[in-house]
């Protein structure tokens, strides 16, 4: 099996190292193809020629692989990755992904991207979006046409909470897409007293110039920790009081799913996008769901989840576990077994 991942974010490059363990768990050879996006980093002027960069990579990537590998069976990991291969390469593959790009990459300007993905994803073997229903992830036309299989991202429940303290975490790797000004605003607005707010995903210097940029002054009590490795990143969720979250658009919501693992609060807006998290954060407690993005409305919710006492604290870690039984590593596993891997070998 080829695997050929972008690898541009910490959540994918983290997804996608699962999905090449289990498949190596199964008993097939794996091979990752993926690119540096060196020449991408400096041609990210607009979204569209950013994936048109993306995808010219990512075929270059897939044609270094095939001199050295002979797959029976390629998965690519995102839309983009597929969208300038030739025809070939798309019949026995798989493409996975959280959002088309009619969804997160909507308009005109962007009729081009829509165009190549809508022509590659008609001929692959199986659509492998991301979450357990696909319904919220595929038009109903594409449910029909094509053979879908939805693939939970595995999460892992943390079972003994650490001490908390006075932090709330928010993860800001793509400052606008997660509303690092919205938070920012409602941290300025009623800033929890002896709090610190920890920004993950991004240095101090850029999220600064974010900031800046939006005209948002830097909020006291911020501490940017920038990227941090998967490990560090579930214990600092597990040792917070809250984790905030307030995206324009949210593709899957790992991060909130990772904070809810670890039994800590998930404050929220009710983002645009297939959010797979935003439904469990609704059941778990509604007064931590803003019901809008403006600064007061969201500090209101953030005041609400640092004021639960510790018998809802604990009632909420119990029932956010609970809830998180389906996004495990057994059912991807068995979804792969026995829905996947017949339509893409045989």
């Amino acid at each position: 099996m080829l695997l050929v991942s972008p690898g541009t974010t910490a959540g994918w490059r983290k997804v996608d190292t699962q999905l090449a363990a289990l498949l190596r768990d199964l008993g097939l050879s794996v091979a990752v193809a993926t690119s540096e996006f060196r020449i991408a980093r400096h041609l990210r002027r607009t979204v569209a020629l950013t994936d048109l960069v993306e995808a010219a990579a990512m075929r270059r990537a897939t044609t270094r692989a095939l001199r050295r590998h002979r797959p029976r069976a390629i998965v690519y990991s995102s839309t983009q990755a597929t969208m300038l291969q030739p025809r070939a390469r798309l019949a026995h593959a798989g493409v996975r992904f959280d959002a088309l790009t009619t969804e997160n990459r909507p308009g005109r300007s962007n009729a081009l991207q829509h165009l190549l993905e809508r022509r590659a994803l008609r001929r692959v073997a199986v659509l492998l979006p991301s979450g357990l229903d696909p319904a919220r992830r595929v038009p109903e036309r594409l449910l029909h046409e094509l053979k879908v299989v939805g693939l939970p991202i595995p999460i892992r429940p943390v079972s003994d909470a650490q001490p908390r303290e006075p932090i709330v975490v928010t993860y800001a790797g793509n400052p606008d897409k997660k509303g690092l000004d919205r938070i920012a605003r409602a941290w300025q607005s009623a800033p929890p007293a002896g709090r610190r707010l920890v920004v993950t995903g991004i240095d101090a210097e850029r999220g600064r110039g974010f900031l800046r940029a939006r005209g948002v002054s830097e909020p006291d009590g911020i501490e940017w920790a920038g990227r941090l490795d998967p490990e560090r990143h579930q214990a600092l969720l597990a040792s917070a009081e809250a984790f905030v979250s307030a995206s324009r658009y949210e593709d899957y919501g790992l991060a909130q799913l990772e904070a809810l693992a670890a039994g800590t609060p998930l404050v929220t807006t009710e983002s645009d996008g297939p959010y797979e998290a935003l439904p469990l954060a609704r059941s778990l407690e509604p007064a931590l769901v803003a019901g809008n993005a403006t600064p007061e409305t969201l500090a209101i919710a953030l005041r609400a989840a640092l004021q639960m006492p510790a018998p809802a604290r604990y009632a909420y870690a119990e029932r956010a576990r609970e809830l998180l039984a389906p996004h495990s590593e057994q059912e991807l596993q068995r979804r792969v077994e026995e829905e996947v891997l017949p339509l893409l070998l045989d």
